[in-house]
């Protein structure tokens, strides 16, 4: 077996009209499918696609994956989530070689806005 690549990763959402409204007006993502038949959505995030799945009842605290969307400034994308009343969990931190803050989507999926300090993002980065 080959792995081809990343296909799409997904979340699941309990509303998903609130949950789309999040990553298209807060993040800003394009949306490229919406089903209210279905209960799916999906984002266009530049390398890869975000889906969105509705109508789960889902568990008081999720552990699922986490999906890190680069950004340009990791510092006005917090004060432009913060002015639109975004759940953001504390300020950008800086790790040296990149930046990152962490925001909850209305259902409590933890979304990661990431700013490598050298300007790269995705596949574009230098191999260790």
């Amino acid at each position: 077996m080959k792995i081809r690549g990343v296909d799409f990763v997904m979340y699941q959402v309990s509303d998903l009209a609130r949950a789309a409204r999040f990553y298209r007006e807060m993040l800003g993502l394009p949306q490229e499918i919406y089903s209210e038949v279905y209960q799916w959505a999906e984002f266009n995030c530049g390398n890869l696609t975000l889906a969105l799945i509705g109508g789960e009842e889902l568990p008081d605290v999720i552990a699922g994956g986490r999906l890190a969307l680069a950004v340009d400034d990791i510092h006005a994308a917090h004060s432009d989530l913060r002015a639109a009343g975004a759940r953001v969990l504390g300020e950008p931190v800086d790790h040296g070689c990149c930046w990152h803050l962490d925001v909850l989507d209305p259902d409590g999926n933890l979304v990661i806005l990431h700013r490598r300090t050298d300007g790269t993002f995705g596949q574009n980065s230098p191999h260790v």
